[in-house]
């Protein structure tokens, strides 16, 4: 019997996450969760020492010339095939 499987890792992970989100007294809120997990990403980058880097905001990200969408889709579809 594997003792460290996939499943398993994801379900103590969980089990952590709730019970980390509960000692900081979050409501049931994705917004909340959001919130636990990111302090819990923060916390383990400073203890590991992992410099947290700036994020680019929107106007300074690069942006593909053909892919001028926000979501990253050309602008232009293709027209629908007409049917028969």
């Amino acid at each position: 019997m594997r003792i460290f499987t996939l499943r398993r890792l994801f379900g103590i992970a969980a089990i952590g996450v709730a019970y980390v989100h509960g000692k900081r007294g979050g409501d049931a809120t994705f917004a909340s969760i959001s919130d636990t997990l990111h302090y819990l990403y923060s916390s383990a980058a400073d203890k590991l020492g992992v410099a947290n880097r700036e994020q680019r905001s929107m106007s300074r990200r690069t942006v593909n010339p053909g892919m001028s969408a926000a979501n990253g889709l050309p602008n232009e579809r293709p027209p629908r095939p007409q049917g028969g």
